[in-house]
């Protein structure tokens, strides 16, 4: 019999654990969110389950997981794995790539929109103040200048996954120029999509917004830092709802505070929730969303039994959809393919 262990389940959820019953699975949830407490819950366990991003799925945990075949994650980090010892050890282990690409694209568009117009900022001032264009009452025009037409501006996009490429698509709609930067996607595919392929530097200088859509990596970390900040116009927006470890939070606060950039709109920062001492707290030309930018009923209704279909596949001996150590595939199927 299948033994599959749900780590730190949500309560009240459909994990989709009904899909386990043809194949005469055990299912089980597990309590705790330590490392000792997965080793602990998901002994013998032939799949595993749980929020990857942030759960410490460490070398020494995917150790003792003897029989296991698939840590399958909800949502679309996967940070909290060590993907080498997981393809060491054979173990595919899944995210959920796809279920929340209309949200987090939406959300990136609409602080585009939002830092653009300076909407909560001037929306501060009428309450306050009651400001009005007319008259310059409340001193409003200090707030709005300068705005610039969205059809005249470039959005630079780092990072054309599902996500960079949806939110590419929805600012072309809006008669933006976009260009964007990924060293994994090739020219010809970003320009049958209108947007230009640029490298790195040139993307940094010639951009009016910057959304970050990268997954959270040895490779990304810090990706952006005050050398990069220094390098983009000081009217550019940089908006990120990717990972706030992507970004040198330090270095942005220092950015934002030497006005090398205009603004920033953050759905994600590298301590979650943030600490009431970050200065980024008191500047009126950042947005914060605390990590929201993936939710809607519909997402939601997705995310948490979608892990459960990689982990069927895997029981039945077939190479999950959503592997993202794909380096394991030959081990994984030499073992465990039917």
């Amino acid at each position: 019999m299948f033994k599959v262990v749900y780590v730190s389940p949500p309560p009240g959820k459909d994990l989709g654990e009904k899909t386990l019953e043809a194949l005469g699975a055990e299912f089980s949830r597990g309590a705790g969110q330590s490392a000792s407490d997965i080793i602990a819950s998901t002994k013998d366990a032939d799949a595993v389950l749980g929020r990857i991003a942030g759960l410490p799925f460490t070398r020494q945990v995917i150790e003792t997981l003897g029989n296991c075949r698939i840590i399958a994650g909800t949502g679309v980090g996967y940070e909290g794995v060590d993907l080498e010892a997981a393809t060491e050890k054979g173990i595919a282990v899944t995210n959920v790539p796809d279920y929340c690409i209309d949200e987090v694209s939406g959300r990136a568009i609409a602080m585009v929109l939002n830092l653009g117009y300076k909407i909560d900022q001037v929306s501060a001032l009428v309450k306050e103040k009651q400001a009005n264009m007319l008259g310059n009452v409340g001193n409003i025009m200090q707030t709005v200048l300068p705005t610039f037409r969205l059809r005249d501006q470039t959005l630079g996009i780092i990072g054309m996954s599902r996500l960079g490429t949806a939110t590419a698509l929805k600012a072309r709609g809006l008669g933006m120029r976009v260009i964007a930067s990924d060293p994994y996607v090739s020219g010809g595919v970003m320009e049958s999509m209108g947007v230009k392929p640029v490298d790195f530097d040139t993307l940094l200088k010639e951009s009016d917004f910057i959304s970050l859509h990268i997954p959270l990596t040895k490779e990304t970390t810090n990706l952006i830092g005050y050398e990069q900040f220094k390098k983009m116009k000081p009217t550019c927006y940089f908006i990120n709802t990717a990972r706030g470890g992507c970004v040198d939070e330090p270095a942005m606060i220092k950015a934002l505070q030497e006005r090398l950039i205009a603004g920033a709109g953050l759905d994600v920062t590298v301590k979650e929730p943030i600490e009431k001492d970050n200065p980024l707290l008191k500047m009126n030309n950042v947005i914060l969303t605390g990590h929201t930018a993936w939710y809607s009923n519909a997402a939601e209704a997705e995310l948490f039994p979608k892990p459960m279909t990689q982990v069927v596949l895997a029981l039945k001996g077939k190479w999950p959809l959503y592997v993202v150590n794909p380096d394991v595939r030959r081990k994984w199927m030499e073992r465990w393919r039917v």
